[in-house]
This record gives structure tokens, sequence and C-alpha cells, in this order.
């Protein structure tokens, strides 16, 4: 069933219940929740109880979907998408902040030319100590342009910052060289120094940090997700 049928079947429903109730005999009866006796306000609550319907679960009432699902949205839905708006763009500003000041650091320690997003692979290949596949590495990133990033671990490698080992299509991994830990680590100091400073007087910030990280998960989800995303892009 499409939207738009929903929609009308709601309409014909309380449309009928109107017209069988006004051939019921009798003042005062009861039919279908409208009193038969009351047949001039019967209007009046067929038009209310459309709207009603169409308030809680509404789709769309007409065949061409010309009107939108959020012309009777509820108030809180709406304030709702406002918010999260205003969280889409908070999220850009950070990412765009975050992948600058990255960069600035980047460039005090080392004279290779890498964008964001190769800093970004670099920083990750660091994380756990531990070598990680291209899968993996896009699964984390929620990334599904496996040729870019392939690209990128080659540009790193040039720069004498990681190297491959393994062979065939799903051993193939990567982590850093020494000249990589060196800058890496160097890094993570600079952003906790950072960071420490930024947060000393914030005894409350884990938590929020915490209920954020879960809004930003679940957003993740509903944007849409890359699990498998890198399934054929283990090679090199």
């Amino acid at each position: 069933m499409q939207s738009g049928e929903f929609g009308w079947i709601c309409c014909g429903s309380f449309e009928l219940d109107f017209r069988n109730c006004a051939r019921s005999p009798g003042r005062g009866s009861y039919c279908n929740g409208v009193f038969a006796g009351q047949a001039r306000y019967a209007p009046d609550i067929l038009i209310r109880s459309i709207f009603a319907v169409s308030g809680s679960i509404y789709w769309s009432c007409s065949l061409d979907h010309s009107v939108g699902p959020s012309t009777y949205s509820h108030p809180s839905a709406e304030l709702a998408r406002e918010k999260l708006h205003s969280l889409e763009l908070a999220m850009q500003r950070a990412h765009e902040g975050l992948i600058r000041w990255q960069a600035e650091n980047f460039e005090q320690l080392s004279s290779a030319t890498l964008s964001g997003a190769e800093i970004t692979l670099l920083l990750l290949i660091g994380d756990g100590g531990r070598a990680k596949s291209i899968k993996e590495m896009a699964r984390i990133t929620n990334r599904v342009d496996i040729p870019n990033i392939q690209y990128s671990l080659r540009k790193l490698a040039s720069a004498g910052l990681t190297q491959k080992k393994g062979a065939g299509r799903s051993g193939v991994s990567y982590s850093l060289t020494e000249e990589g830990c060196r800058t890496v680590a160097e890094m993570r100091m600079a952003r906790d120094e950072r960071l420490g400073r930024a947060l000393a007087d914030r005894p409350g910030i884990a938590v929020q940090l915490e209920n954020a990280l879960a809004v930003l998960e679940e957003l993740t989800g509903l944007y849409g997700s890359a699990p498998g995303a890198a399934g054929s892009g283990s090679r090199d």
C-alpha cells in the first residue's frame, strides 16, 4: 500500500460512518461515535476526525502526493526537525574545524602534502597499536569510496609514514613506520595538551560526550551506514 492510499482509506472510513449515522432512526441514537440526532454537527465531527487521524498517522491525503507529510506535523516533531538541522550544521562545523586543526598540526611535523582525509587515515592506522585492513578503515570511517582510500594509502606509504603487510584479497593490512609513529605520537600529544586545558574545568563533560556519541551513532544509522561497503575493497 502506498502513502496516498492510506490517507484516502481514513477519509473514506469516516465519511461512511457519517452517512450511516445520518440514516439511523431515532433522535439521540449513537452510531459509530456520532449521535444521529445531532446530524447537523456531524460534518464538523467528520472534518475534525479526519484531521486528527491525519495528524497522528499522516502520510498523504492526495493521490499525487502533492500534500507533504509535514502539513499536519505535531509541534514536537517540527521542533525536533529544527534541532536536528542545527545539529547537522554544528557537525559540519566541527568536522571542518577538526580537519583544519589536524592539517595545521601535521604541517608542523612533516613536509608531506596530505589532505584531511589522508591525515585521518594516518591517525586511524595508529590507533590501538595494530595494523588495519582497508575494510576495517572503511567501516570505522563510514566510507564507501574504496579506490580513494587505496590512493590515500599509497600516498601515505610514499611519504614514508605507513607500510603494507600481507598479500591477497583479505590478507593485506597497513601499519605505521617509525616515522609515522613519531608523527602520530606528536600529534596526539598536541591534541591532549589543547583538550586538557579546555576541559580541565568541566567535570561533567565526560557524560555529555557520551550522550553526544550515542546521538551521533544513531544518526549515522539513520543517514545510512556502510558496514559492508568495503567488502570488495580489500585489494591492496
